[in-house]
């Protein structure tokens, strides 16, 4: 039959299908949450990516797909199983259930998938950030979009540079063509063109109370140690967009892997119902089972009587004539006496050549025996045995 063999009764059945029933229903608010976070990924943070690295990230749109599909799968799944508890409605329902066990078990291994590149995709983000932050940052004095992409990142989360401020020391911020008279004066133009630690405005902090230092940075200036009063942002802008990443992907995760194990669950009990109502018989009980292979089979009511009837008849079958009861059978006095049936597989083609012609009406032949072949020959005599 197949492997495991549980015994369900028609309680068991309706109980099943109403806990199939509420497990699918549990899972669309989840299926709701993988939707919410994915646009908010999509359209809050995805742009940050975008234009940092020059690429989309895949993740977000897959997760919008699978939360739909899983939305639309898990209502119509909700209302077959709850149906099918009906004795009345079953029969035009449960052909459903198949379709649904093998929806649910896709779903399963999607969102199984997802959880996991949610919780996978934290490591290799890191490394993702630090490239193109730095990447950026080296167009930040040519390419206008960039300049205000990584002012507008510095600004809002609180940091400087990829990993600290001093990235920005190997970096120019001024073109060459602004170092000039029209736009600096002698001293600007000196601390553009002579000194490398500098940092963009963006990097200062909001809250302090002293002028900004942005400019000869590691130098020493009045009443100024950078080291005890750095007015600067000390956190690198890929640590703050990886806490940021980490926290949200971390409980996506979490919560996506609930509704992978809740999308099992719902396709282990769907697939019991339809396995024990493909075996209901007129009978209250019936086997379910997961797969197809491995169990005992269990004879049928219809097997079960073709075997009591085969029984039967070798009980009351006699034993085989012997040679020796067949010769001593008693002579034949009349052929009304006995009953004969004539066998015709045991008589050969050229034997049948042999025998005369029917006798015509109210005439009498006498008997033969060169005509007829000896009687334990052609015929049994089943009334003496």
């Amino acid at each position: 039959m197949g492997v495991p063999e549980i015994n369900l009764t028609e309680d068991k059945r309706c109980l099943m299908s109403k806990i199939a029933s509420g497990v699918s229903l549990f899972t669309i608010p989840f299926n709701l949450f993988m939707l919410t976070i994915a646009i908010y990924i999509e359209l809050a943070v995805q742009d940050k990516i975008g234009l940092i690295e020059g690429s989309r990230n895949a993740l977000p749109g897959f997760m919008i797909m699978l939360s739909i599909f899983g939305l639309i799968t898990n209502m119509l799944g909700t209302r077959v199983c709850w149906v099918v508890h009906d004795i009345k409605r079953r029969d035009d329902w449960k052909k459903y259930l198949m379709p649904f066990v093998i929806t649910s078990l896709i779903l399963f291994v999607c969102v199984f998938v997802t959880s996991v590149l949610c919780f996978t995709s934290v490591t290799s983000l890191r490394k993702l950030f630090s490239k193109g932050i730095i990447t950026s940052m080296k167009k930040y004095s040519t390419d206008m979009p960039k300049k205000h992409i990584i002012d507008l990142l510095q600004i809002q989360y609180e940091c400087c540079g990829s990993g600290g401020y001093t990235d920005w020391f190997n970096v120019k911020l001024v073109s060459k063509k602004y170092i000039t008279d029209d736009y600096m004066t002698k001293e600007e133009q000196n601390i553009y063109r002579k000194h490398n630690d500098n940092v963009p405005f963006s990097c200062c902090k909001l809250r302090t109370r002293r002028p900004c230092i942005n400019t000869r940075v590691h130098e020493k200036q009045f009443k100024y140690k950078y080291n005890k009063d750095l007015t600067l942002f000390t956190r690198g802008c890929g640590d703050a967009l990886m806490t940021s990443y980490k926290q949200m992907l971390n409980a996506a995760g979490g919560i996506i892997i609930v509704l992978a194990f809740a999308e099992l669950t719902i396709g282990l009990l769907t697939r019991l119902l339809q396995t024990s109502f493909e075996n209901l018989n007129d009978d209250e009980d019936s086997t379910a089972y997961l797969l197809p292979f491995g169990g005992h089979a269990k004879p049928s009511e219809g097997n079960e009587l073709d075997n009591e009837f085969q029984n039967l008849l070798e009980d009351d079958l006699p034993p085989p004539p012997t040679l020796e009861s067949l010769q001593n059978l008693p002579p034949v006095s009349s052929l009304d006496d006995i009953s004969v049936t004539e066998s015709f597989d045991d008589v050969d083609p050229e034997d049948e050549e042999q025998f005369p012609a029917p006798p015509e009406e109210n005439e009498f032949l006498p008997y033969d025996e060169d005509a007829f072949p000896p009687a334990r020959q052609s015929f049994k005599y089943v009334n003496q045995m």
